[in-house]
């Protein structure tokens, strides 16, 4: 009888200690934070509470509560569409974004490579509901995705202190109607000539060409000598022949009036336009006719799909292009060595003045991206200090957009040498809010010319008459 009674105070005991630790350890839980909400693809953490309590007697009891919360890691999606300067600008951009996404594990970022008509194609898109959260956007095309209200102002989703390290003629292009940016540019390229050191060797040809009359000598004296093409320039190409003209006295163009037409009655605008457009009938088709070497070439006439290709192929001597050259040519012909086989010029002068082109690609984002803040960060980082430094500069991708970077030790020599040539006019890609339609219209007009199909006055009055209907309707 003593012996039960022992036991049942023992129990008793026991059971009162069991009540009191399961009291305190439900209160330690509820003061713990509570767990997110759930998602479809969460991550799950098991957490255990454990108490022992160890009487003399050798009764021992463990009370274990096991709750089970979820840690939410919501990953986001975004599409980064490009075009592509060849396939080393498309690895650079693969590294580029590798980086992003190591910095930020949850947005993940596709890669959309467009290869043809890649305005026409994004602003399809747009129509389709299907564009990309974030696009390369061209100076010359800016105004037409403003107006048509297909862009987030990345003013509103940026910093001001961000903003400010960008070059302000860069950002001019991208500027709305109510002074909000719309992209930020990328990088920066200026034409300049590459010339083949080897093939001038062989011609007896000891510096670059000075003046444009020179470029069509020398292109004249190499075919002639070594029986490669001294120059390959692109069939139509209106941007690359504004240099011409306006080095030769031809006014800034601008055109947003049925008005602005009357450019091309402009004489130096005559003349420039007909020895461009004879570069390729007198050089290639007239040549050929002869049974002689032709002297001026397109990419396609020497089985290149574009001037870096032709030069880096050494199929021809000289072609006048960008920045964005420089890093294909070390990539893709690395036996063709930069100062020893290969070097770069200014742009041939005319009488008036030396004039280049400056082109510049901005980033843009989808006005109805679901994303803006995932797009945001990614955008900063690529131009950014941090991306800018790996992508432009270290990469040699083209010329850096922001402040300082100019100077970075890192510099490719190549790049650095053409910020040494000396403009007395650097011409931005941009005569109009649409740059982009006209310059497509007018190219082939020019093409159509160049080879052959109508005369020279017929392709001005062609161009004029784009004009005067593009801005009447």
């Amino acid at each position: 009888m003593k012996y039960s009674k022992a036991l049942e105070k023992t129990t008793s005991l026991v059971i009162a200690l069991i009540l009191i630790i399961a009291i305190i350890a439900a209160a330690w839980y509820a003061m713990q934070p509570a767990a997110p909400p759930t998602t479809p693809t969460p991550t799950t953490v098991t957490t255990t509470v454990a108490t022992t309590v160890t009487q003399a007697t050798t009764v021992a009891t463990t009370v274990v509560q096991t709750e089970t919360t979820t840690a939410v890691v919501e990953k986001v999606y975004i599409r980064f569409a490009g075009w592509s300067a060849g396939e080393t600008e498309m690895k650079n951009y693969e590294k580029i974004i590798k980086m992003f996404e190591e910095k930020y594990p949850n947005i993940a970022v596709k890669y959309e490579v467009i290869t043809q008509m890649f305005h026409e194609n994004i602003l399809a898109s747009f129509g389709a509901g299907v564009a990309p959260d974030v696009f390369y956007l061209d100076s010359a095309w800016a105004p037409i995705f403003i107006e048509k209200g297909a862009l987030y102002p990345i003013s509103d989703l940026v910093s001001q202190d961000f903003m400010n390290q960008f070059y302000d003629f860069l950002l001019e292009p991208f500027k709305g109607p109510n002074g909000k940016i719309y992209g930020l540019p990328k990088d920066w390229s200026m034409l300049m000539l590459f010339y083949n050191k080897k093939l001038f060797e062989q011609a007896g040809l000891t510096k670059p060409p000075d003046t444009w009359e020179e470029l069509e000598e020398y292109a004249k004296i190499i075919a002639d000598k070594t029986g490669k093409p001294g120059l390959a320039i692109y069939l139509g190409g209106f941007n690359r022949y504004m240099p011409v003209a306006l080095s030769y006295g031809a006014p800034k163009p601008w055109f947003d009036d049925p008005s602005d037409a009357s450019w091309f009655d402009d004489p130096a605008v005559k003349k420039t336009m007909e020895w461009y457009i004879n570069l390729y009938l007198k050089g290639k088709i007239e040549r050929e006719k002869q049974g002689l070497t032709p002297y001026v070439v397109a990419p396609q006439d020497v089985g290149a799909g574009w001037l870096g290709d032709a030069f880096g192929k050494q199929e021809v001597a000289m072609v006048i292009s960008g920045n964005w050259m420089i890093p294909f040519l070390a990539d893709q012909f690395p036996d063709f060595k930069f100062g020893e086989d290969w070097d770069i010029a200014p742009v041939p002068r005319g009488p008036e003045k030396r004039v280049t082109m400056a082109y510049t690609v901005a980033l843009a984002i989808n006005a109805k991206t679901e994303h803006p803040d995932a797009a945001a960060k990614f955008v900063e980082f690529v131009l950014g200090p941090e991306g800018q430094k790996e992508l432009v500069v270290k990469m040699g991708h083209t010329l850096p957009s922001i402040k300082g970077l100019e100077n970075d030790p890192n510099m490719w020599p190549q790049h650095r040498k053409s910020l040494s040539f000396k403009y007395d006019l650097v011409q931005i890609f941009l005569w109009g809010p649409k740059s982009g339609e006209l310059e497509g219209k007018i190219s082939d007009i020019m093409a159509s010319a160049m080879r052959g199909e109508i005369s020279i006055d017929e392709a001005l009055n062609a161009m004029k008459q784009t004009v005067e209907e593009m801005f009447s309707e």
